[in-house]
């Protein structure tokens, strides 16, 4: 029998983030489920795809998951914080499978925190502590810890800072990259190359401007040669779909690469444009960013 401790639950922490390259890599639903400690197996999700994974004979919670557009969206009221709901029966009443994760917000346990982008895939946010609940919104504040006191609205600027940057690489980057890759069916929507470990998810807007929200619909999945090529507007995207690139560009003639990657382009439309409607890419962002094309065409 796997006994719950600090001890254990460091050690679980430590395998899932050296099996996630520090939480900026995906866990498929098939490896949390078969996770194995000291030769017994411990699944780290709920088998019956709950967000809350209890093992039977813990006192506490060893997890929590989000899932995207799920019965029960959490909040991230600022970077590092969330507000996660209890888990409602359906007689409208606080589920029994809160009764652990109450006892870990009474003594203050760690639990692991995972985000759900899409169907089997985990991203592993980190380890979060429950700060707070709140009988009323039938609500937990659930804060980042990572081994230190939990981000709170007195922590200084130099630990705010720092748990931003880690929200950023853990959570929303790699969301971001997961949905646009699952849209694009892991395929350039230039070219069509099919590996997804040559593609990035290419930002229409950059992350800075106003309009630059990392949702599918701001993203491209892109080769690593027409992402700079298009972030350098040699390459332009119009509000239809349709390719252009830069006149200079077209004089250059300098082997096959460059005439297949660029030359090419001039005329096409997008190879590759994802099935849904609300996943394609927002005209008005293409417009924006096809602007600044034209400014240097």
């Amino acid at each position: 029998m796997i006994e719950d401790g600090d001890i254990t639950r460091t050690r679980i922490y430590a395998d899932v983030m050296a099996a996630s390259n520090d939480g900026t890599v995906p866990l498929h639903r098939d490896w949390l489920l078969g996770y194995e400690i000291d030769g017994e197996r411990l699944p780290l999700i709920d088998p019956q795809g709950r967000g809350i994974r209890n093992p039977g004979d813990w006192r506490y919670t060893l997890s929590v998951t989000t899932t995207e557009n799920g019965k029960y969206p959490d909040r991230e009221t600022q970077p590092g914080v969330w507000q996660y709901p209890y888990c409602i029966n359906k007689h409208g009443n606080v589920d029994s499978s809160n009764s652990k994760l109450f006892q870990a917000h009474a003594d203050g346990v760690p639990l692991l925190y995972f985000y759900k982008p899409m169907p089997y895939t985990y991203l592993p946010v980190g380890m979060v502590v429950p700060i707070a609940r709140d009988d009323s919104s039938e609500e937990f504040t659930i804060a980042l810890s990572e081994g230190r006191v939990p981000l709170s609205t007195s922590s200084s600027t130099v630990e705010r800072k720092w748990t931003e940057a880690l929200v950023q690489r853990r959570l929303h980057q790699p969301r971001f990259r997961a949905l646009v890759m699952s849209a694009y069916d892991e395929r350039c929507a230039i070219c069509a190359l099919p590996e997804a470990t040559l593609l990035d998810a290419a930002h229409i807007r950059g992350d800075k401007d106003p309009n630059g929200q990392p949702v599918v619909e701001n993203g491209l999945a892109l080769c690593s040669i027409h992402h700079r090529a298009y972030d350098n507007r040699q390459i332009g995207i119009d509000e239809d779909l349709r390719l252009h690139v830069r006149k200079d560009v077209l004089e250059v003639t300098d082997g096959p690469v460059w005439e297949h990657a660029l030359l090419e382009l001039p005329g096409r439309s997008l190879s590759v444009v994802p099935k849904s409607r609300k996943d394609r890419p927002d005209p008005y962002r293409l417009g924006l960013t096809f602007k600044e094309y034209l400014e240097q065409a």
